[in-house]
């Protein structure tokens, strides 16, 4: 009876290990399509608030062309008058801000020398300006990231209108 027993109890303890594991590979694998389009939306938000307060002149990509990184300026108060304009009207321009995609597969940000990693799996990123949009900039970002159950692949894009 008590190896009967023993037998019965290992029995329904490896099928609810069986169980609890199938479950636990099942969540992550939903998981990862998930992770990967808040990775994607956070980045388009982080670029498209800044990339709407700067003008197409201050942009490191001019118009018809496109490039995997972008250095660009944001208006800035920098004599401390409380003003992002001059005594005479002049838009006050901060210190270069560059998006673009490290060795890592990372968006990352930097400004004045300091480098923050916006979003982490992406395998992609291009920002253009359209042919015959003065202050358009599109992005273009692709998400990847594989598992012992495959290969997961997200694309979002964005149009931002820039100031004039």
């Amino acid at each position: 009876e008590t190896l009967a027993s023993i037998l019965i109890f290992s029995i329904i303890t490896i099928a609810l290990g069986l169980a609890v594991v199938a479950g636990k590979n099942s969540l992550f694998t939903t998981d990862i399509p998930t992770q990967l389009r808040q990775n994607l939306l956070f980045a388009i938000v982080s670029m498209s608030q800044e990339l709407r307060q700067t003008a197409p002149s201050r942009t490191s990509i001019g118009a018809n062309s496109n490039s995997n990184s972008i250095t660009f300026q944001i208006p800035n108060d920098n004599n401390g008058d409380g003003l992002v304009v001059d005594a005479i009207g002049n838009i006050e321009w901060g210190l270069n801000i560059t998006y673009a995609r490290n060795g890592a597969n990372e968006i990352t940000r930097t400004q004045g020398g300091v480098t923050t990693v916006i979003s982490p799996n992406i395998s992609a990123l291009q920002f253009t300006r359209p042919a015959g949009t003065a202050n358009i900039i599109q992005i273009d970002i692709t998400a990847q990231k594989a598992n012992n159950t495959g290969n997961w692949q997200d694309t979002e894009q964005a149009i931002i209108k820039m100031r004039n």
